[in-house]
């Protein structure tokens, strides 16, 4: 479960040399390999949203602020909804039937991560976070295409993005994860 809070906490926000939208929506393929060579491979969709929201102060004054919103959908090998806004995590595991809740204390801060990021090519870029080497690549039309690091349990992370559509609208009520009543309900 650490993992998934791992991979869902990610905030988008732009580095100069890395443009990713306010919305976006792609398939993609995740493999985790053990340090003894376990392979577990994983496949669906994500739904990406940065929700701006504007707070009115005493004085009349308005203040905004972004909320990055993920949606992970699990099709293989099991199917699983995972949803986060960046302090909640929601995991909805339809075979287990049953709905995780989570508060997210470490997760990956990609708002970060960018940030720290050098070119080391054209269409890669690496940086160090959290004592954690990351390397970004994105696509010839510079879309995010590929995650690739080492997490806290010495499993190999890659996320490949297929299919991205950044041209894309994305309804806040399509991120959030939805499950029967009764399904039995555990807070982490």
């Amino acid at each position: 479960m650490k993992l998934f809070i791992s991979l869902l906490a990610l905030g988008f926000t732009l580095n100069a040399d890395i443009l990713l939208p306010e919305n976006f929506k792609t398939d993609f393929q995740q493999t985790i390999t053990n340090d003894k060579g376990k392979v577990i491979k994983y496949e669906g969709n994500v739904l990406f949203k940065n929700s701006k929201q504007v707070l009115a102060t005493a004085e009349g004054v308005e203040t905004t602020y972004t909320q990055s919103l993920f949606k992970w959908s699990y099709s293989s090998p099991t199917k699983k909804e995972v949803c986060t806004d960046g302090i909640q995590l929601i995991v909805v595991d339809h075979d287990l039937e049953q709905v995780s809740n989570y508060l997210i204390d470490d997760g990956i801060n990609l708002e970060e991560i960018l940030k720290l990021a050098k070119a080391i090519s054209p269409t890669d870029y690496q940086a160090t976070y959290k004592d954690v080497e990351y390397l970004i690549t994105m696509d010839k039309k510079k879309q995010l295409q590929q995650i690739v690091y080492v997490d806290n349990l010495d499993n190999k992370v890659k996320i490949m993005f297929n299919n991205m559509n950044y041209d894309t609208d994305v309804n806040i009520s399509t991120l959030e994860c939805n499950a029967p009543q009764e399904y039995d309900q555990i807070k982490g």
